[in-house]
């Protein structure tokens, strides 16, 4: 019917749902179409949100500088268009880019940005992600207390939001993780019995119960 607009859209919801697939390489065909064809009608917004997703896909593969690359350009696009959410997904993105290059300083202020911005537009949930994200970030860099510190504020948000098992689940799984390269395997296996029940009152995590008993196995040896 000549709606190319349509067929644009069409081409980002398959590169995501091969991006969830870990089908890398069509996806990023895929979402470098879209996104150009984005462009070409001038919808900055969808445009943006394709480079963000490549952003992440290169992330997967390592490729760090595209993925430094297309989530700086889909962040100057979101500034433009004043979508502040899309911004602070930007930077959560590159703290993510940063933490998985062992960049832990950069990645904790790139965290701690988002989490403001997060803050300022009222999105808790992704607020608790960043905290989740900092508190993984200190754990590795060794720093058990600021880790603590801010796995118990992302719980303390998620308090409001009993219907996000996913957040709270993974939440008090990576806290159980923190315990358990401290030594505090008692607390641990607590953190992760918790996250278990929490994924398994969830008929869809089935998947995440696994690994949280198998976390426990590993712990118990």
């Amino acid at each position: 019917i000549g709606n190319q607009l349509g067929v644009a859209e069409c081409l980002q919801r398959l590169g995501d749902i091969y991006r969830m697939q870990e089908r890398n390489d069509e996806a990023i065909g895929i979402l470098s179409d879209a996104q150009q064809q984005f462009k070409t009608f001038g919808n900055q917004l969808r445009a943006a949100e394709c480079l963000r997703s490549l952003g992440e896909i290169y992330r997967k593969q390592e490729k760090y500088d595209n993925a430094t690359e297309m989530t700086l350009k889909a962040q100057k696009q979101f500034e433009e268009i004043r979508d502040k959410q899309g911004v602070a997904n930007c930077l959560c993105a590159l703290g993510n880019i940063h933490m998985s290059q062992a960049q832990y300083n950069e990645a904790v202020d790139m965290f701690s940005n988002a989490q403001r911005q997060y803050q300022n537009i009222g999105s808790i949930v992704d607020v608790a992600w960043c905290c989740q994200h900092l508190g993984i970030t200190y754990g590795r860099q060794g720093q058990y207390e600021s880790a603590k510190k801010a796995f118990t504020e992302a719980l303390e948000h998620l308090k409001g939001f009993p219907g996000e098992k996913y957040s709270i689940g993974y939440t008090l799984l990576n806290f159980g993780n923190l315990f358990f390269d401290w030594k505090d395997f008692a607390e641990g296996r607590r953190k992760y019995e918790e996250a278990r029940d929490i994924f398994d009152s969830h008929g869809q995590l089935a998947k995440q119960v696994d690994v949280c008993s198998e976390a426990l196995a590993k712990l118990e040896e």
